[in-house]
């Protein structure tokens, strides 16, 4: 049970956020509700597949998704493009991550990337997230119900991880959604389910998408998704196979880009949620919660952007709190892990920093660059050092 609430966590959580701002991606790009609903519609299907298939596969909890940079990144290019043109600059960072996945180039990369700052880039690209708790006390506009929900919501997860209980997020989530029923503060959103179609787009390669699309979705890919992803199964035990895991990515991403879907690539932040004790206290059977994720993903796509209109029923305080608080095992690792060597510190806490700034320099995210920053100062320290 705590796997599979485990999976629907990591649903909640993508759709409460960069479904969000898909969106508004598409509505700035002035793309019609059935190609919206039909890109979130082929972006889950995507995910879910590659997340029951490679959990299954290499019996490890793997979760995909769309990237969230991505996400941002479509909100202001998009519309300098039509929507054949990003299609067809989806099925070059699909080519590109299943080249990179046979050349093995992403593998002996990271195999060069010591722990200690492969786990201090993946705690600050978390922190945001962990900190979101503390910013949904106040609520927004400060009400006295949101603050008493969150509170609520984190005294039963701590309270069940006092206990040694295993259904910590469980208890959390079940008490936050009884909360938000007596304190009257669901939204008045009224759901509405109907099934999506998908249509092929037939793309079109125009090269100013290529280079302004494809390219900074392809470094963002990599950089703020398949890094810190990596990061988070390494942390939490696990030695994923990340070229079989970049071949299988991409070539799902490769068969629905004519469907609209940017790609679904191994997920950062939602993975936290799946790989921890929460979702099951034996790490050989939290596969399962990477399988949930991938069916509960399935389901969606059936409903594609309808659901969002379910999962906004709750206060976003809500999911800004269990997103905090899922992820708290997650954020404990990365920083016991980053710490844990006294050698190299100012390398691991200048990639710390670095992720946690959240930036972005020539299209490229903070992940990337808290790896370069902080492999630079560690090889600087070890050259340079007095002995």
């Amino acid at each position: 049970m705590p796997a599979i609430v485990a999976g629907f966590l990591v649903v909640l959580v993508s759709y409460s956020g960069p479904f969000l701002v898909v969106q508004l991606a598409a509505k700035n790009a002035g793309l019609t509700v059935a190609q919206t609903n039909g890109w979130i519609a082929s972006v889950s299907v995507a995910s879910g597949v590659c997340a029951i298939g490679l959990s299954i596969w290499l019996r490890q909890p793997i979760i995909c998704a769309f990237s969230s940079g991505g996400a941002v990144l479509l909100v202001t290019s998009l519309q300098n493009y039509t929507f054949a043109d990003a299609v067809g600059a989806y099925l070059l960072v699909a080519i590109g991550i299943i080249v990179i996945g046979v050349t093995k180039t992403f593998s002996r990369l990271m195999a060069r990337v010591p722990k200690g700052i492969v786990s201090a880039m993946l705690a600050g690209v978390l922190f945001n997230f962990g900190t979101g708790y503390f910013a949904a006390l106040p609520g927004s506009p400060p009400r006295w119900q949101v603050t008493i929900l969150v509170l609520l919501m984190g005294t039963a997860f701590f309270l069940a991880r006092v206990r040694g209980s295993r259904l910590g997020i469980v208890w959390t989530a079940l008490a936050g959604g009884l909360a938000a029923v007596v304190l009257r503060i669901t939204t008045t959103t009224k759901p509405s389910l109907h099934v999506v179609h998908l249509a092929m787009v037939t793309p079109t390669f125009h090269v100013g998408a290529l280079v302004g699309l494809g390219l900074p979705l392809l470094a963002l890919a990599l950089s703020s998704q398949y890094a810190p992803g990596y990061a988070v199964l390494r942390q939490s035990g696990y030695r994923p196979n990340m070229d079989r895991i970049l071949v299988v990515t991409g070539g799902v991403s490769l068969v629905l880009a004519p469907f609209g879907s940017p790609g679904a690539h191994l997920a950062a932040i939602t993975a936290g949620i799946a790989t921890g004790d929460d979702a099951h206290h034996d790490p050989s059977k939290r596969y399962i919660a990477g399988v949930s994720a991938g069916v509960f993903y399935v389901m969606a796509a059936i409903f594609g952007a309808s659901l969002l209109s379910v999962f906004s029923v709750l206060p976003k305080e809500f999911v800004a709190a269990i997103t905090g608080l899922a992820l708290f095992g997650a954020i404990s690792g990365s920083l016991a892990g980053a710490m844990a060597d006294t050698a190299g510190r100012d390398g691991v806490v200048v990639a710390l920093l670095c992720a946690a700034s959240g930036f972005s320099l020539f299209h490229v995210g903070a992940p990337f660059w808290a790896l370069v920053l902080g492999l630079a100062v560690d090889a600087m320290e070890k050259r340079f050092a007095r002995h």
